[in-house]
């Protein structure tokens, strides 16, 4: 219900928060002032009473010496020199008065009013307040002897209008604390609200203009409202760097996607408008399902990435051999390899075992010794060896091809991303962007290590107990 009311009246979150700070002074003001009003209190009665106690044990020894004559003259005698004003009276029963001993100055004071309280014990305190005449006093009362009890008081004036005056000071600060609860409480919420309202401006900037490299000024604080615009400028740079590279992927595609779909049609069109014999039709065919499979592996292999680098990749984790999975793919590569008169040169353990997925594995180690069997010269050599590094598995690829420049090493594992020294050679530039985000999807980290026309190694790093 209250914020449907704030919603009705326009309460916007940074007034209702400087209500919220106003209030909290203003409470804990008057708080403050009613915990300082009665401790004053406490402290100026609990003085009172002990100075009343004081003088009724005087009173009471002096009786224990020599009865009611001795505490009357011992009485008489300290009254001549104590300046202090100190009502006593010993009364017997029935309220009978055998001393009583009234302070000067103790205009209006009766003590008839003590006859009219009824006391629950002989030891107990009374204070009589006559507002009206400005008079309170503090009694206490003790026994003497079975029959006689004693009853001390002292005028607790003094402490009335000091508290009296202690309120009238809080009284004319009401006005100030609650001008100053207001202001401080918006002054607050402006300093705590900048972050937000500079947070405000830049998505309101972002969402007119479009542009993404718009980012919210970050302070020196150390809150939750700096985190959250720390937070949200990195989310930005997140999106930027996604949106750029999503951008270049798609102009990347729309490139490589040409070529293939510019032959396709020029075959489908040539075989269409010219006689050509049977088998020059099938001949057509086939350049279109070549060049049709040369865009549905791309297309697989942009999935294959994407899948693997959001974590949705599905992977058929299960124990298995590093050796065996390198010899079968050196197998598979062989005959490619004799057509460059290539050697291709082992070194692995008898056993190393991982967790993994066999067939992603496998792709990762084709897709390495693909691109060495590429860019290495007739008569090369290429070695694969593998071995274990307390808990991981290393497993490089090494050649004594082109090499790649020292400025397009960070680059080569972008998406499509194809150096001009490697054009020559057929290929849609994910190979290595799927090597990566296969090994990354199974804990595993890849790197290279190269020199311009001195080749390249590659290793793969990946968990032994994933």
């Amino acid at each position: 219900m209250s914020s449907k009311l704030s919603e009705r009246i326009g309460l916007t979150f940074s007034l209702k928060l400087s209500i919220l700070y106003a209030v909290f002074f203003i409470v804990s003001s008057f708080s403050l002032f009613i915990v300082a009003y009665f401790f004053i209190d406490y402290l100026l009665e609990t003085g009172e009473r002990e100075l009343i106690e004081a003088r009724m044990q005087d009173y009471r020894a002096w009786y224990a010496e020599g009865g009611l004559d001795s505490l009357k003259a011992r009485f008489d005698e300290q009254s001549e020199t104590d300046k202090a004003a100190f009502f006593v009276r010993i009364i017997g029963p029935h309220n009978k008065a055998f001393f009583v001993s009234i302070p000067r100055g103790a205009k209006g004071f009766d003590p008839a009013q003590l006859d009219r309280i009824r006391p629950k014990g002989p030891e107990a305190w009374f204070t009589i307040k006559d507002f009206g005449k400005k008079n309170i006093w503090t009694i206490g009362s003790i026994p003497l002897r079975s029959d006689l009890v004693l009853q001390v008081g002292k005028s607790s004036t003094h402490i009335w209008e000091l508290l009296s005056y202690f309120r009238s000071v809080f009284i004319r600060f009401i006005v100030p604390i609650l001008l100053l609860g207001v202001a401080g409480g918006g002054l607050l919420t402006f300093r705590a609200m900048r972050p937000l309202r500079h947070l405000i401006k830049t998505v309101r900037n972002i969402l007119e203009t479009g542009e993404m490299s718009t980012r919210v000024p970050v302070g020196s604080g150390r809150g939750e409202l700096h985190q959250l615009v720390t937070l949200f400028n990195k989310m930005l740079d997140k999106n930027e760097a996604l949106i750029a590279a999503m951008h270049n992927s798609l102009d990347n595609v729309a490139h490589d996607l040409r070529t293939p779909m510019t032959r396709l049609r020029s075959v489908a069109e040539f075989a269409l408008q010219s006689q050509l014999t049977p088998e020059a039709y099938r001949e057509a065919l086939a350049d279109c399902l070549e060049e049709s499979e040369r865009v549905l592996t791309m297309l697989n292999t942009l999935m294959d990435v994407a899948e693997a680098e959001t974590g949705v990749m599905r992977l058929e984790m299960a124990e298995i051999s590093i050796p065996e999975v390198i010899q079968a793919v050196v197998d598979l590569y062989e005959v490619i390899a004799e057509e460059k008169n290539l050697t291709i040169r082992v070194d692995t353990p008898e056993q190393l075992i991982v967790k993994a997925d066999y067939a992603r594995l496998q792709q990762v180690i084709a897709n390495l010794l693909d691109n060495a069997i590429k860019y290495s010269p007739t008569s090369g050599q290429i070695t694969i060896t593998a071995r274990r590094e307390n808990a991981h598995a290393l497993i490089s690829v090494a050649d004594n091809g082109i090499g790649i420049p020292a400025h397009e090493i960070d680059k080569i594992w972008d998406r499509l991303y194809r150096s001009d020294r490697s054009r020559s050679q057929r290929g849609l530039g994910l190979g290595l962007s799927l090597v990566r985000a296969i090994v990354q999807a199974h804990g595993g980290t890849v790197s290279v290590h190269s020199e311009e026309n001195n080749g390249s190694t590659f290793t793969v790093i990946l968990p032994i107990d994933t």
